[in-house]
């Protein structure tokens, strides 16, 4: 019979750790969206501001994407739990990025397309559900 390792990571509360970040970050960004919906601003609206806004919510979101993918990799090649969970928190805050850029554009423009970046930000969010298989990859031991 094996001891039990007290070093030994806890899969499930490391990705309950995650879930609860990523909920987290999801209410911050609907929040955001309700704040943006009743807090009334001067209308200029300017288009082209708002196409540059919404557009600049893309980079980081794909950006999310990418370094989700290259720390994953890192991780199941050094066998590192931490990785994973520094991976999805960099995926979730370049993901909440788009948020900010449509709050930008609501606020120092007064554009109606605002909730574009919203849109990008919570389509990304779901992309970034977080998954327990990307913690059984990283652990040394076969669960």
């Amino acid at each position: 019979m094996q001891p039990i390792n007290p070093n030994q990571p806890n899969i499930e509360a490391r990705y309950r750790t995650i879930f609860i970040l990523w909920f987290a970050i999801a209410m911050s960004v609907g929040m955001l969206l309700v704040l943006a919906q009743f807090t009334p601003t001067k209308a200029s609206g300017d288009l082209k501001m708002s196409l540059i806004l919404n557009s600049l919510g893309i980079v980081p979101l794909g950006l999310s994407f990418l370094l989700k993918q290259r720390l994953l990799g890192q991780s199941v090649i050094k066998q590192k739990l931490d990785l994973v969970q520094v991976a999805y928190v960099l995926a979730f805050a370049l993901s909440e990025m788009a948020a900010l850029f449509g709050l930008m554009d609501h606020f120092l423009n007064g554009g109606h397309y605002y909730y574009v970046g919203f849109l990008l930000a919570g389509l990304g969010l779901l992309l970034h559900f977080p998954r327990m298989q990307h913690l059984l990859d990283a652990t040394e031991k076969p669960f």
